[in-house]
């Protein structure tokens, strides 16, 4: 499946984005417990993509440049 570049790009921004609002949802909005924890669970879980994704991308960008290097 293709992606445009742009939305490619600053899906691991979105996700960070959307995993702070979680976080800020879970702190500052009066809901029940389970819920809580919920918010706080998914908000993790959107960071953490967030980090994996970005570190898989200079991982494979790096690899890509020192073949390409190789190769000139």
């Amino acid at each position: 499946m293709w992606i445009p570049k742009p939305i490619y790009d600053h899906a691991p921004s979105f996700w960070l984005l959307l995993g702070l609002l979680f976080l800020a949802g879970g702190v500052y909005l009066d809901f029940p417990d389970a819920l809580r924890v919920a918010y706080f669970v998914f908000a993790t879980f959107c960071c953490g993509h967030a980090v994996w994704t970005f570190l898989a991308r200079r991982r494979f960008r790096r690899q890509a440049e020192a073949v390409k290097s190789t190769e000139s």
